[in-house]
């Protein structure tokens, strides 16, 4: 998360650019831990009964983290298990210009 924090909503939040960090098994004071220790400056929610994990294709439950992108749409564009800086950048980019 903190590379998300430093190559995209750092960036680009003056552009419109939102990031929200979303927990679905951690208890509120391990996210505050998480977010203290790490200096996030975008806003990191718990998803009580993972709700909001419903929306990745790989269903409830999956183990790592992933990293959805949204159009202004509000369709989901990119779902990735990993993040890649130049990449999310380039689709960042991409999203903006439209």
């Amino acid at each position: 998360m903190p590379d998300i924090d430093n190559t995209i909503y750092k960036p680009y939040r003056d552009e419109g650019v939102l990031v929200y960090g979303l927990y679905g098994n951690e208890t509120p004071d391990a996210i505050g831990d998480f977010v203290e220790q790490t200096s996030l400056s975008f806003p990191v929610v718990q998803d009580e009964g993972t709700r909001g994990a419903l929306a990745y294709p790989a269903g409830v439950g999956y183990p790592y983290p992933r990293d959805a992108v949204i159009g202004k749409d509000l369709t989901i564009r990119s779902i990735r298990n990993s993040f890649n800086a130049e990449e999310m950048e380039a689709l960042v980019q991409e999203l903006l210009a439209e």
